[in-house]
């Protein structure tokens, strides 16, 4: 069973905690555990955690399955960085564990992170992801999402990654 609980400052120890694990997860056939530990210690912290979840502008979900902390995703009041015709939020990060990949926790945190977005005055979603993550971008793929342009590189250890802009934009 999956459920779906919005946290904040007080997680911010977990939050870096299930960061760096699904990170260590998603990338563990890509790059070196060096880059990847390189990568977690600058950029999955109990201090970042929190400065990001005291943001108003910043809105965290944590996703459970079967009561076990497995997921989560990150929701910003931010524009896109290239024009894309509409207004939208950006979904800066949604990852599960491997051990929830199959479990529909992605598509439970997705689904609650579309249905929050529509509450603000946006038209739709937006995301950055790295060229190389087949797995989200095919999930992304699934849930209708479009490419409109190159996104910034994306730096792990001495790894460079190209990245892409996608959107999603809200039936009316």
């Amino acid at each position: 069973m999956n459920e779906i609980e919005q946290i904040g400052r007080d997680h911010a120890y977990k939050l870096a905690k299930l960061q760096a694990d699904t990170f260590r997860q998603a990338y563990s056939d890509v790059h070196s555990l060096d880059d990847i530990e390189v990568y977690c210690l600058a950029n999955y912290t109990p201090e970042l955690a929190e400065h990001e979840l005291a943001d108003k502008e910043t809105i965290c979900c944590f996703g459970l399955l079967n009561s076990v902390l497995s997921g989560y995703y990150i929701l910003k009041h931010r524009d896109p960085p290239i024009p894309v015709g509409f207004s939208a939020v950006g979904l800066k990060q949604i990852y599960v564990l491997s051990s929830a990949y199959g479990s529909g926790l992605a598509q439970a945190l997705y689904e609650h992170a579309l249905d929050y977005a529509q509450t603000l005055e946006s038209e739709g979603l937006w995301l950055c992801v790295s060229d190389i993550n087949h797995r989200a971008k095919a999930f992304y793929d699934r849930l209708e999402f479009k490419s409109v342009g190159e996104g910034p590189i994306l730096k792990v250890g001495s790894d460079h990654l190209p990245s892409s802009i996608l959107v999603f934009k809200f039936s009316c």
